[in-house]
């Protein structure tokens, strides 16, 4: 299943948001050198379905150009499907996720629940990066540790309160904070990314709320597709399908230890 060309452009310019990249007609490599242990700030995406042979050349490149950067992770995106026979070769051996595009059919908008009162502000100063970081933590801290998540944090609120382009957005209800997700517009497509609702307020609506909200403004300023990546085995998937994201493309992320 092949993603549209125009969502594969915006996946390259969300990702400049928040690296240096370098491109030819095989590869675009993203680098971010001010969080060199982000796998997703630091990876490189194949263009296009190749031989074999010329694949495994690639990944093998790549390899070789992280093991000289002195780093330990490789990370390799790409919209197709590499063999597994192919996989299998390679001295290193990947953990191969899959995972989805899926876009918001436009007629389900008027059918999404919003609760009311909540308020959904676009971060535009420190202490809004501070409350990115809360919910960060109640997700990510024990299974990513409070200093990776702090300067993950950090380093994309950077760019939140920059003009490239990338904005996040938290909910706030009754005071608290609920939840916090991104949305990055390109020539008339919208990425949502880094959707999240802290634990204890999940399955309340409130991700529906947030979702409905980043879809209005996105179609404000007049989006013609509005899609996210998700897990293929990731539960959220199935609350995305619900109301209204449809399957329009599949990625393979190739994750090297090494």
């Amino acid at each position: 299943m092949l993603v549209y060309g125009n969502v594969e452009e915006c996946e390259k310019e969300y990702a400049k948001c928040f690296s240096e990249f370098y491109e030819n007609e095989e590869i675009i490599r993203f680098r971010d050198n001010q969080l060199k242990d982000m796998y997703y700030h630091n990876f490189t995406s194949i263009k296009k379905a190749k031989s074999e042979i010329e694949l495994k050349r690639i990944i093998e490149n790549e390899i070789s150009l992280r093991l000289s950067e002195k780093n330990n992770f490789c990370n390799i995106l790409s919209n197709f499907v590499i063999n597994s026979s192919l996989l299998s070769s390679l001295k290193y051996r990947p953990e191969i996720s899959a995972n989805g595009y899926y876009s918001f059919d436009i007629s389900h908008f008027a059918k999404l629940n919003a609760l009311s009162g909540c308020i959904i502000k676009r971060v535009d100063n420190k202490e809004m990066i501070d409350d990115i970081l809360y919910c960060d933590l109640q997700h990510d801290e024990k299974k990513l540790g409070r200093d990776f998540c702090t300067r993950r944090c950090y380093r994309r609120g950077k760019v939140y309160v920059s003009d490239k382009g990338a904005n996040s957005y938290v909910c706030y209800h009754n005071g608290n904070i609920i939840g916090n997700c991104d949305l990055f517009i390109h020539n008339g497509v919208a990425k949502i990314e880094d959707f999240a609702v802290i634990p204890k307020y999940q399955r309340k609506g409130y991700g529906t709320t947030i979702l409905k909200s980043l879809i209005e403004i996105a179609l404000k300023e007049n989006s013609h597709t509005i899609y996210l990546v998700t897990g293929e085995e990731d539960t959220a998937k199935e609350m995305y399908q619900k109301i209204g994201f449809n399957k329009i493309g599949e990625r393979t992320d190739l994750f090297f230890k090494i």
